[in-house]
């Protein structure tokens, strides 16, 4: 070979090489190949536009609707926005848990937007309409602009909302259009381009990991499912389109706060659904919540065909109604209840690129951002159309709500007196948050007809100090969907609901069916039948109480166990390393009344501890908003406990683990997880279930089991709990996690469901017969204890029981009985007053439940909480149910259970119990504990602490947590 050439074919190799080397080391992507029907060429803001406006593709580095933006994206974009625009004004309103401002636009014209405190003033009187002259309603009607609220991904994944609110911002802010300047001048437009930022940015964190250099189409892909923790909820894995009327949250509370300053006149609120739908908006099928005004459905129509129009010309498919239902106030719509037209849009979830249907076709993710965008512009096009009509309607209910002639005009929900401070408090906050007019009374009342929270008509007296809501104000619907105890249902929809469940169990309701807020809080409350306008002067919140009450030579400080805050207390006290103790039956020491769980920190016991003691619980208090009150003597008045006696039990402090990740229930996991932080604030540790059987349990003392959506744990990993139990430990387990411990093969839990008790049934009604005469104070045969002869005749408990079906025949029942499920009822409860789990909780609890597992409980396993409260006949029905009987015995079996002579079982409190549903729940047990070894098992059936609101049952789960260790393990003595 000529040099020269061997010289060139040698550049041209090593060349090559360096090419291939270059390549491999940069990491350089091969571009995608072109895949049909994926691109969507139609631009999403058109017209002419103001190039003094940064443009969102030059903001994002790519179009809207190309890819999900981030909240810092969202943010920025704002930001510059406000700088360049004078049509814009950007508010922020709240701040989420991890941090991330929530925003609201307003956009108008510069004149509007000038006058923004007037326009929310205007609102507020048409709101409120007290003292408004016809001639100035006619006055603010005619120079109020159209107000709308358009609100955009709630749920963090359901990502087009967002994107679409940037195109509606842009368009509205650069358009140089005479409709879009026209739409300005009579409208203010706001817009919350991001309701939950903390899951978007999980959310987009995830789409950018997983995201590939070609598009992927395919729903199975990891791009388009979800990891365990999804971006759908908040930092606390709630779903904040819950919330809106429990105020849990910064970013709902938030929310509630400005829409109740604004009072617009439409709310629109963006979602997605199944990623094989196609686009669903406009007005609910039933079930409706009776509580919403006819006004708003009538203008509802008029919105749905202008926007069926808009989405007409571009050709898109789309539906109303079917699945979606209107029951549950505490959704966005809560907006509608205070008189506001809501929407909701639901969108084909596409997350980015696209995906293929069904039908073949794909689904690209702009396109999705598109109808949201395109609904948006036509909903606030008919709004500034019709606005004058709106507010005449608008105001013509407020009138009616506050007049004698309202619908709720004879009705005022009584809270009386509790000394759960806290409770309390965080009940009037969430009313004030919904901004309803309270007031107390200033005397005792008497009512002559009120309903209590079991249904029944009696007659009351109201303390003084009694918490007073009339439901003839401004608000009352809102008032009365929030606070009634029973959402109406019609029968039509019942008898639906029945047919579906039977034929293929399914069902109409899309939520729950009660979610009364007094029972919820475990409040007790009355609805009295008349309004209530004397002797009542508006609602004062109470004195600061002080966090510490000293006295000379005191021996101790005593927190009321009845307050939720002593759980918390007492919690942090012991992480600060103070020895805590709590009495289990109540007292009077040195003039002071000491419930049963109040917490005692003495000096005697905290005679080394290293710190100044008075700091620390006078610190701790006040954390806790409590007072810890001295005493200087430890004399129980007469037979009372003494302290140093048997029921001054020490507690040990908790070190509390909570199994999380696949499998675990992230709704239940989080509502525990933030009833921790925000009831407790002590430290505490997630365990990924895919690593529980690689984790030592010996650091922990007490182990929560959230629910479960599968048989979640290993046999290794059951085992391995069971031994830690046995050795100590405090296992809690709640509603789905419990059929795991339950199943008689794994041994653990001597707790059975139902379906697996039926061969030793009788057993189990001998038991619950027992639970009862033990709580008896009296013995009708009390004389014979003096008789000095043996008895020849002894009553026993089954003698009267009616014969039970076979065990064949009760497990066919009892298949049927569960077809018919538990729709999210409030059902009562009876507690064991001398049991440690139930400090804080009336005799009579209300507790949500759904579709839980049914539990039951014999021998040594305790049943401190069961459904169905004891109400005693009076003598005419009683002698009525005799003479019905054929032995004149009159024994009664419901279900399984016999009840005792003379008693009713009183179940439902509120919502959707079918009369199946109860039979089979009733005198099942709703909390469980029993020994294993040195340690102890309790089971909730289930979920106590429901969306952070069910402050009634999350109380039983704080005491299982800070005083279970203490109180029903048996741990090594650790102090000398």
């Amino acid at each position: 070979m000529h040099l020269r050439n061997s010289k060139k074919a040698l550049s041209i190799a090593i060349a090559s090489v360096l090419a291939i080397s270059a390549h491999a080391n940069a990491g350089v992507k091969l571009s995608p190949t072109e895949l049909q029907g994926l691109n969507y060429n139609k631009p999403l803001v058109e017209g002419k536009l103001n190039p003094a406006i940064t443009t969102p593709k030059d903001m994002l580095g790519f179009a809207v609707g190309q890819r999900a933006a981030t909240p810092a994206q969202i943010t920025e974009a704002l930001s510059q926005w406000q700088q360049e625009s004078n049509r814009v004004q950007v508010v922020e309103y709240a701040r989420s848990h991890e941090g991330r401002p929530l925003h609201y636009v307003v956009l108008s014209s510069p004149e509007n937007l000038a006058n923004v405190e007037q326009i929310k003033s205007d609102l507020g009187r048409l709101a409120n309409p007290i003292n408004l002259s016809k001639s100035e309603e006619a006055q603010i009607i005619n120079r109020l602009p159209a107000v709308s609220w358009l609100a955009y991904t709630i749920h963090g994944n359901e990502a087009s909302g967002s994107d679409a609110a940037l195109a509606t911002i842009y368009q509205l802010i650069a358009s140089q259009e005479q409709d879009i300047e026209t739409l300005l001048k009579d409208s203010v437009i706001i817009i919350d381009p991001l309701m939950n930022p903390d899951g978007r940015a999980r959310f987009t964190k995830q789409l950018q990991q997983r995201r590939g250099i070609a598009p992927n189409v395919d729903t199975q892909s990891t791009l388009h499912t979800d990891a365990w923790a999804t971006g759908r909820s908040n930092h606390y894995f709630f779903d904040l389109n819950r919330d809106f009327t429990l105020g849990v949250h910064p970013e709902t509370r938030g929310i509630v706060k400005s829409i109740n300053e604004w009072n617009p006149q439409l709310m629109i609120d963006a979602h997605e659904m199944g990623s094989m739908d196609s686009y669903l908006f406009g007005l609910a099928r039933e079930p409706v919540n009776k509580n919403l005004s006819s006004y708003a459905r009538k203008w509802g129509r008029v919105f749905e065909k202008d926007q069926a129009d808009a989405l007409d010309k571009e050709n898109w498919p789309y539906y109303m109604g079917e699945w979606l239902e209107n029951l549950y106030p505490g959704y966005s719509s809560y907006a509608a209840f205070r008189g506001t037209i809501h929407i909701l849009y639901e969108q084909a979830r596409i997350k980015e690129d696209g995906v293929r249907q069904y039908n073949g076709r794909i689904a690209s993710y702009a396109e999705g951002v598109d109808k949201q965008y395109v609904s948006s512009i036509a909903n606030i096009k008919t709004l500034a159309k019709h606005s004058k009509d709106i507010y005449r309607d608008f105001v013509k209910d407020k009138r009616q709500l506050i007049s004698k002639g309202s619908p709720f005009a004879e009705q005022t929900f009584a809270i009386l007196p509790t000394k759960n401070h806290q409770r309390m408090a965080k009940f009037v906050d969430l009313m004030q948050l919904q901004g309803f007019e309270l007031h107390q009374s200033t005397r005792p009342i008497k009512v002559s007809k009120a309903k209590n929270q079991l249904g029944e008509m009696v007659k009351a007296d109201l303390p003084a100090g009694t918490l007073l809501i009339r439901n003839r104000q401004a608000q009352g619907r809102l008032v009365s969907a929030m606070l009634e105890f029973d959402a109406q249902i019609t029968d039509e929809v019942l008898i639906e609901e029945r047919q579906r469940l039977l034929r293929d169990g399914s069902s109409l309701m899309y939520d729950a069916t009660a979610w009364n807020i007094t029972m919820m809080y475990g409040l007790e409350a009355l609805t009295v039948k008349e309004d209530i306008t004397d002797d009542i002067r508006p609602y004062d919140a109470p004195q600061n109480r002080p966090p510490i009450v000293k006295k000379a030579n005191s021996l101790a400080y005593v927190v009321d166990g009845q307050d939720d805050a002593s759980v918390g207390f007492a919690a942090r006290l012991m992480e600060r390393g103070v020895t805590t103790r709590i009495i289990d039956k109540e007292t009077i020491l040195d003039g002071v009344n000491i419930s049963r769980g109040s917490i005692i920190v003495s000096k005697y016991d905290n005679e080394f501890f290293a710190g100044d003691l008075d700091a620390v619980v006078e610190k701790t208090a006040r954390e806790m908003q409590v007072t810890a009150e001295a005493i200087a003597g430890g004399r129980g008045d007469g037979d009372l406990p003494d302290f140093g006696g048997s029921h001054f039990k020490v507690l040990e402090q908790p070190r509390v683990a909570i199994l999380s990740g696949n499998g675990i229930s992230s709704l239940d996991f989080g509502a525990i997880w933030h009833s921790i932080d925000s009831h407790l604030g002590i430290r505490h540790s997630h365990i990924d279930s895919s690593r529980f059987n690689r984790t030592d349990l010996r650091r922990y003392n007490t182990l929560i089991l959230p629910s479960t959506w599968r048989s979640t744990l290993s046999k290794q990993a059951l085992a391995e709990i069971s031994t830690w139990v046995e050795a100590g430990g405090t296992l809690i387990a709640i509603d789905g996690s419990v059929p795991q411990l339950t199943n008689p093969e794994a041994k653990i839990s001597q707790v059975r469901q139902i379906q697996d008790a039926f061969k030793e049934i009788e057993q189990y009604d001998i038991a619950l017969q027992k639970e009862w005469l033990a709580q008896q104070n009296s013995y009708p045969e009390i004389s014979s204890v003096w008789q000095h002869t043996a008895a020849d005749t002894v009553h026993y408990p089954w003698d009267a029981n009616a014969k039970l079906p076979s065990e064949k025949q009760l497990k066919k029942q009892d298949q049927w009985l569960a077809q018919f499920r538990t729709a999210g009822a409030i059902v009562a409860a009876r507690t064991d007053q001398k049991h440690w789990l139930t400090f804080g909780a009336p005799a009579v609890l209300p507790v949500l439940t759904s579709s839980d597992p049914v539990l039951m409980t014999k021998g040594s396993v305790q049943s401190p909480v069961r459904f169905g409260t004891y109400q005693e006949m009076d003598d005419s029905a009683w002698k009525k149910q005799v003479k019905s009987t054929k032995d004149g015995q009159a024994a009664r079996k419901i279900g399984w259970a016999t009840l005792p002579e003379k008693q009713n079982l009183t179940l439902r409190m509120s919502g959707l119990l079918w009369p199946e549903a109860s039979k089979r729940i009733a005198n099942s047990a709703y909390l469980t504990r029993e020994s294993k070894g040195d340690g102890q098992i309790i089971l909730f059936s289930g979920q106590p602490v429901f969306r952070g609101s069910t402050l009634a049952t999350n109380r039983l789960l704080l005491n299982a947590i800070v005083y279970g260790t203490g109180l029903g393990a048996h741990t090594p003595v650790t102090k000398l």
